[in-house]
């Protein structure tokens, strides 16, 4: 199931098979399946009690469809989705994560993950802008799978890793390639160049694990202007989600509504004001960003 975040009210809504996106908190608010505790209007909810909202939302679609009033629930085009996890305690980042990417920056592919921070309010929604504010000098864009954590636990064998997973999303991680790389030469942390603020749009939806049963069989590509920039499939990555789980749940518990960017593929490149920048996922649908100055 494909779930949103509406900015009104923060009602969750559902992509439904018919392509259309339904208000699922309002049907519940109407009164409609009563006998299920809708948890509506806790954006906590898109990642938390996952079997429960999936159970609840098919509920409530069905019993709005079959009395034929679901479209009075359809969400206007035009409606302000926020991100799946709007403001997460933690975004926590794999450098290098694509053999392809690391080349192209000129390293070696590491022997474990190499993780950063990005700063929770850097995080926007799709179709919000990226602001580049004055003087910052390059920005480079990172088209990524993001994992959302719905159950959260500490040392996480990899073996049981995919049921700690609420969902996937996409993320774009925008970066200040030029602070980054004054960093680098000082052996300084990536933080502040990762950290800006709408440095991190992610979304549309939060999708569910039923509808990706293999989460390294996912085309991902980005676009500048309509003009494809990066085009490969999550297969490439070095380290998968489930070592990805493990490793960084040996270090500290991870928590409901963590979301792990899990890297880039090779194409990175910079973005300017007046740009408008695309990434598309299978299955996952396609998060777009305009691109301003500051």
């Amino acid at each position: 199931m494909r779930f949103a975040l509406l900015a009104d009210r923060q009602d969750i809504a559902v992509l439904h098979t018919d392509g259309v996106l339904y208000n699922v908190s309002a049907l519940d608010r109407d009164g409609y399946v009563s006998r299920f505790p809708y948890p509506s209007r806790l954006p906590g909810n898109l990642y938390s009690n996952n079997t429960d909202l999936l159970s609840e939302s098919a509920a409530l679609l069905d019993e709005a469809e079959s009395h034929r009033f679901l479209s009075k629930y359809t969400v206007p085009s035009d409606a302000v989705i926020l991100a799946p996890v709007p403001r997460p305690a933690r975004v926590l980042a794999i450098g290098r994560n694509y053999a392809e990417h690391a080349k192209e920056q000129g390293a070696n592919v590491a022997e474990e993950p190499i993780v950063f921070l990005k700063a929770s309010q850097s995080v926007i929604a799709h179709r919000e802008p990226i602001v580049i504010p004055p003087g910052i000098g390059r920005v480079d864009y990172e088209a990524e799978l993001a994992v959302v954590i719905g159950r959260g636990g500490r040392n996480i064998a990899e073996a049981d890793a995919y049921p700690h997973v609420a969902g996937y999303t996409i993320l774009n991680d925008i970066t200040a390639r030029d602070m980054q790389k004054k960093a680098r030469s000082s052996n300084l942390p990536w933080f502040l160049s990762k950290s800006l603020d709408t440095f991190c749009p992610m979304g549309p939806y939060l999708v569910t694990p039923d509808e990706i049963p293999d989460p390294h069989n996912l085309r991902i590509m980005l676009s500048v202007n309509n003009v494809v920039m990066q085009d490969d499939t999550t297969a490439s990555m070095v380290f998968k989600i489930p070592t990805l789980i493990a490793y960084l749940s040996r270090f500290f518990a991870l928590e409901p509504g963590d979301v792990i960017a899990t890297g880039t593929p090779s194409g990175i490149g910079a973005i300017v004001p007046g740009d408008t920048v695309s990434v598309t996922i299978t299955g996952l649908g396609t998060l777009t960003n305009p691109v301003v100055a500051g």
